[in-house]
């Protein structure tokens, strides 16, 4: 699975830290249309099979997910080495070094306390960004599409009459909106979220690109000038570069920051849920994100998961707990870096500082590793003569 590679190599990034800023590997510079994002999701759908004894064959076991609720948490990114990873951009000389991914977390809640604060009966999970965005979209997207075509409906009636309520004036303005965006000057940031190109008023290529904005809490669009979109660009607009005069609708965008509680049940209309044999049904997007995500649910007693299903996230769980623990409290900057502070890796946000044991830890492994440094120098003095080494001089490469 796509996530589990990620995930596995972004665990090594807790293990180091780097001020130099390297490029994301996985940005695009081509647009999408409704009919790329469809397919894309399409094709991170997997069927969840069940292993029963080895004299049956495997079943196919439906995710019953329609008495929870989707919460964003945050995006964040981890940087995490890559050397040799031909598929990321690493090579055997060692450029490149370092990439970036883009990781979202959110919650399955209890439908019915999720409003209240999602503190019993829920879990935690982390996908990679692009991931969420385009699952979120497409659900706003069918969401929207269902109300203007009930809108439409109901309001333009034969009789002149039918249009005249509160709900049809708001419904039909709302979706007229909708329609003429461009006609209006305003984009679909939803249509920007993957890198792509752009021209500025310089002739200059920038590219557009969905980043996490105010400390993890939103999902933007922001002004790069690469075209894997990590080198930011201040003081110029997305919408500007794009082509638009008049800025950015984030009417569809919005669903992938918004911490509302998202109803897994799948939307029917109200002939549908008054048949005799209706039943509920998990949406798609809650199946999609639950399957490529990566599973916390045991520390919470969460009653409506299907972890066991899933042998190698099973297995692998509290690493993935502790993966999302340290997404979660600060243990990586904006950028996707290991905050260090004074004594070592520290924690924002709420979270615990390194406690007095790790940072005697710390000083001690500091000032031996100084130790051998010197003492190696010394030895190579008495063996050298020399108290100065001309590098140039020397066979081979520098690691």
């Amino acid at each position: 699975m796509k996530f589990s590679k990620i995930f596995l190599t972004s665990l090594a990034g807790l293990a180091s830290a780097s001020g130099r800023e390297f490029p994301v590997t996985n940005g695009i510079t081509k647009n999408t249309a409704e009919n790329k994002m469809k397919a894309r999701l399409m094709e991170r759908a997997k069927p969840l099979k069940r292993k029963l004894d080895e004299a049956e064959e495997d079943e196919e076991v439906a995710i019953d997910l329609t008495g929870y609720s989707i919460v964003f948490e945050k995006c964040q990114y981890v940087k995490y080495y890559n050397v040799g990873d031909d598929e990321n951009g690493g090579d055997d000389q060692g450029d490149d070094v370092l990439s970036t991914n883009k990781f979202v977390i959110f919650k399955l809640c209890n439908s019915n306390s999720c409003s209240l604060g999602c503190n019993y009966d829920y879990a935690e999970y982390v996908v990679d960004m692009d991931t969420y965005i385009q699952s979120m979209i497409e659900m706003k997207n069918e969401s929207i599409e269902n109300m203007c075509n009930s809108c439409e409906e109901n309001c333009q009636a034969d009789d002149q009459y039918g249009n005249l309520s509160d709900d049809c004036q708001s419904c039909m303005n709302e979706c007229e909106g909708y329609e003429n965006l461009e006609d209006n000057g305003y984009g679909d940031a939803s249509q920007f979220t993957e890198c792509m190109g752009g021209n500025g008023d310089d002739d200059a290529a920038y590219y557009t690109g969905a980043y996490c904005a105010d400390d993890g809490s939103k999902i933007d669009i922001g002004v790069f000038s690469d075209e894997n979109c990590v080198y930011s660009v201040s003081g110029m607009n997305a919408y500007e570069i794009q082509g638009y005069a008049n800025g950015f609708s984030d009417h569809l965008l919005s669903a992938a920051y918004s911490t509302d509680c998202v109803s897994c049940l799948k939307e029917v209309n109200d002939d549908e849920d008054q048949a005799d044999d209706y039943e509920p049904e998990t949406s798609e997007t809650c199946q999609e994100l639950y399957d490529a995500a990566g599973k916390c649910e045991t520390p919470t007693s969460f009653a409506g998961g299907y972890l066991d299903y899933y042998d190698s996230q099973s297995a692998n769980e509290e690493s993935v707990c502790n993966f999302i623990s340290s997404l979660d409290s600060g243990t990586y900057d904006e950028t996707g870096e290991i905050v260090i502070g004074d004594g070592g890796v520290k924690t924002m946000k709420g979270g615990s500082a390194a406690t007095g044991g790790q940072k005697f830890f710390l000083t001690v492994l500091i000032l031996t590793t100084l130790g051998l440094a010197g003492h190696a120098v010394t030895i190579h003095q008495k063996i050298t003569g020399s108290s100065s080494v001309d590098l140039t001089k020397q066979g081979g490469a520098i690691a």
